[in-house]
């Protein structure tokens, strides 16, 4: 037994060395954002990466709610899973209360390909090099996203704009690689120096920024 648990955990470490190589995985094992909007913190956004036999497991968690005074508002929570196997993406399902209308999406790699269906779109063959996204991964943006909500093809078209200086929760700084993206969504994102996600910025529905400030940095 004890040389069994041994030889477990050496191929554990295997394991986690290969997938340092292949996806931006923090060490810590978690990517945590808070939530901000009008100089009030109205959420999390929370990855946590987890190594279970030979898959990646990231589970996701998003809370956000506004309040004016005790009333709440807004309401909004993301509860979702993927799986990576072999530095590819093999499952994503997630669930999703906005503000009391509800989404789900599911999409699986099998033998014809990546098969998507959700509530925002017929069942589909996505195309290849489209991910999820999540943004925790820098390569979503050489490719076609899924909508990680409802399951919807976007095709957005990505502009690197540099490096500078980026806010992290506490009111400390980080140099982040800035991209902006248009056309089927409108958003910008930043990548640390390692191309973990660093930040995200994007207009609300009343066109109050929307602003991820992450916590380990």
């Amino acid at each position: 037994m004890r040389r069994r648990a041994w030889l477990m955990g050496v191929a554990g470490l295997v394991a986690h060395a290969a997938w340092g190589e292949t996806l931006p995985v923090p060490a810590s094992g978690q990517l945590a954002f808070e939530i901000w909007r009008k100089g009030d913190q109205i959420g999390t956004h929370t990855l946590t990466f987890v190594q279970t036999g030979d898959k990646l497991v990231v589970t996701i968690a998003v809370r956000i709610a506004i309040y004016f005074g005790p009333i709440r508002l807004f309401n909004y929570r993301m509860d979702g899973v993927e799986q990576w196997q072999d530095g590819q993406i093999a499952h994503i399902h997630t669930v999703t209360n906005d503000n009391g209308s509800h989404a789900h999406m599911r999409a699986d790699m099998g033998a014809a390909g990546f098969a998507v269906q959700g509530n925002g779109t017929a069942p589909y063959m996505a195309p290849p090099h489209a991910l999820p996204a999540t943004h925790w991964n820098h390569a979503e943006l050489d490719g076609p996203w899924i909508n990680p909500q409802n399951g919807k093809l976007l095709r957005p078209h990505v502009t690197p704009l540099g490096e500078e200086s980026v806010t992290t929760a506490g009111g400390g700084t980080a140099t982040g690689r800035h991209y902006r993206v248009s056309g089927d969504v409108a958003l910008d994102l930043w990548y640390d120096t390692n191309q973990r996600w660093l930040a995200l910025s994007f207009a609300g529905k009343d066109g109050s920024e929307i602003r991820y400030l992450r916590r380990d940095v």
